[in-house]
Formats: structure tokens, sequence, C-alpha cells
């Protein structure tokens, strides 16, 4: 499992990042942050952590250019585009395809979605996912068989991971300031991931939640 940390793409916020004990990190990106790709992939690449994944701007499924400026930045990174945003839908998925992403990338599930939901709108039609634990929480009673399912039967569509702590209302939270499971979580990723996992917490919470996973896994 590759522990991955979350921030913009800042000098300081990319240097703190580092400093938290990440080599890799998924860029949380602000409006600010696509006016030049050029310079902003420039910032990135002089940092001391490699961005491994870029995640979309929250932007409107029919507002093309957030998109692809988002993916023209994962696309110069060599990164992973996470395509997400609070507007949009897994019904929305063609139209978002139509915008032709030259990155790898993958639809992140959104808050409530359930695995019978994602399997139909985004796994079976040949979609990468990138897996919220938070957000397949709010949606599962058996939370923990269903996130075992998933990784088991379509690992091989499932590249990012996002693991954070949350209740059946909110995402986000620390490590141990929600109702998940989180260690159980993270056995399970242990066993039938392999891939990049995202602590999704705050900046300043996430050298915690990284503690707390190697000591689980030690």
């Amino acid at each position: 499992m590759n522990l991955v940390g979350k921030c913009p793409p800042s000098p300081d916020a990319l240097a703190a990042a580092a400093d938290r004990g990440f080599d890799n990190v998924e860029l949380h990106l602000r409006p600010s942050d696509l006016d030049s790709v050029e310079a902003t992939a420039e910032t990135v690449e002089r940092s001391p952590v490699t961005a491994l994944s870029v995640h979309t701007l929250h932007a409107r499924p029919d507002d093309a250019e957030p998109f692809q400026r988002s993916n023209a930045l994962a696309d110069r990174l060599d990164a992973y585009l996470v395509v997400h945003s609070q507007y949009a839908q897994h019904t929305h998925t063609a139209q978002l395809d139509a915008y032709d992403f030259t990155a790898p990338y993958g639809y992140e599930n959104n808050p409530g979605m359930s695995a019978h939901s994602l399997q139909n709108l985004v796994l079976d039609r040949g979609h990468d996912l990138v897996l919220d634990t938070a957000h397949l929480y709010m949606a599962e009673p058996a939370y923990l068989d269903s996130l075992t399912g998933l990784l088991r039967e379509y690992g091989d569509q499932i590249q990012v991971v996002h693991f954070t702590d949350g209740t059946s209302l909110e995402d986000g939270l620390a490590f141990g300031d929600g109702d998940i499971p989180i260690e159980r979580t993270a056995d399970i990723l242990d066993s039938h991931f392999d891939g990049a996992v995202v602590l999704e917490v705050m900046p300043d919470e996430q050298a915690d939640a990284r503690r707390r996973v190697l000591e689980w896994l030690d």
C-alpha cells in the first residue's frame, strides 16, 4: 500500500507534505492553480514530493474548461486524474468522457452511492473507480463486506483509494473522530489493494493518520 498525502500545489504546502513523511501527494486544486497549467506543473516538479494524482476542480459537468485544464495538469505531471465534482453525478460520465481525457483517470464515488450503483454506472461500463471509503460507508450498512467485494471483484479498475474517517452524514474527519472502523478498513486495503491510498483528512491531521496506518500494519 502506497500512503499518499493531499495538498494544494503551492510551494509551502508541498514542502509541508514532505515534512509529514510523504513522498507522493494528490493535488487538491483551486481555480487559480489552473490559470497557468505550465507554472503549476513547474512548481510541483521543483517540490520534494511527486504528484501521483490530481483531483479535478469541483465544476459543473457542462463546463468543459476546468475538467480539461485539470486533465492537462495531470497529463503534464504524468499523474492519475481523479474525476469528481459535487455538481456531477455518475449519470454524467458519458458527458465527462466526451472531454477526451488524455491522462489515465477514474471516477470517484459520490457520497451515498451504493456498490450496486457503482457497478452499474461506473465499473460494468468499463470505467475506473476512485474508491472513497467514507462515501461508501454513507451508502452501505454492510460497509466492510462491500469494500472487500469491490476490491476483490474490480481490483483491476481501482488504482486510487481515498481513506478517511466519517459518519453516515459527514466525511473527511480525522482518524478516530468518526464511526468508520478505520483499523479494519486499513487491514482490508492491505490485504486486497496495492495502489495509492490517499489519506484524505485535513493537512494537519495527515501525519497522525499515516502514523496510525503504519502502526496497524506493522
